[in-house]
């Protein structure tokens, strides 16, 4: 019990945080990918990407956020996706990319806004973990923004670092070109 009231009161804070600085995270750093997204996250977390992708600012490429230490209680990854077609409209895109993105049970989707574009937050349960996704379209670009658990856990809403990935979240924004 004392551990959720831990978490309700960091999910809390971070709130009023971002509400207080007009959804700027007072001391996190802003990454902003030539894909055209940018995304805050804490000062003390390191980015990374694949081996074989020398510049992870580039098009194209994934990005992962982890915590100094102890990446069992869960980490951030953003990652552009397939385009969508122009004949697809927008939720159509959503559903169809949540399923083919993670063929895990979904547990819980939610419709919602993401920098002002269509997004969809699904929630998925494979056989150790759950894990959660949120989807975003703009015009024909997707972005998944993911956040990933080590190992078996219960609720995602038990982990302290859950609340920094929903910060997270609320913190993408698309570059206007």
């Amino acid at each position: 019990m004392k551990s959720l009231v831990r978490i309700v009161a960091v999910a809390g804070c971070v709130w009023f945080v971002c509400a207080l600085t007009g959804g700027e995270n007072l001391g996190w750093k802003k990454f902003s990918s030539r894909e055209g997204w940018s995304i805050q996250y804490p000062a003390d977390w390191k980015t990374g990407s694949c081996h074989s992708c020398p510049d992870p600012h580039a098009s194209g490429v994934f990005v992962d956020f982890f915590p100094p230490s102890n990446r069992d209680d869960g980490w951030v990854m953003v990652e552009p996706l397939q385009r969508k077609p122009t004949s697809t409209d927008a939720d159509a895109w959503l559903v169809q990319v949540a399923a083919n993105a993670n063929q895990n049970p979904h547990l819980k989707e939610q419709k919602l806004l993401v920098a002002g574009e269509p997004a969809l937050r699904v929630r998925y349960q494979a056989p150790a973990t759950e894990m959660a996704e949120v989807f975003v379209v703009s015009g024909n670009k997707t972005f998944s923004i993911r956040f990933a658990v080590d190992g078996a856990i219960g609720p995602l809403e038990r982990l302290p670092r859950y609340a920094v990935f929903n910060a997270m979240v609320d913190s993408f924004r698309l570059l206007k070109r």
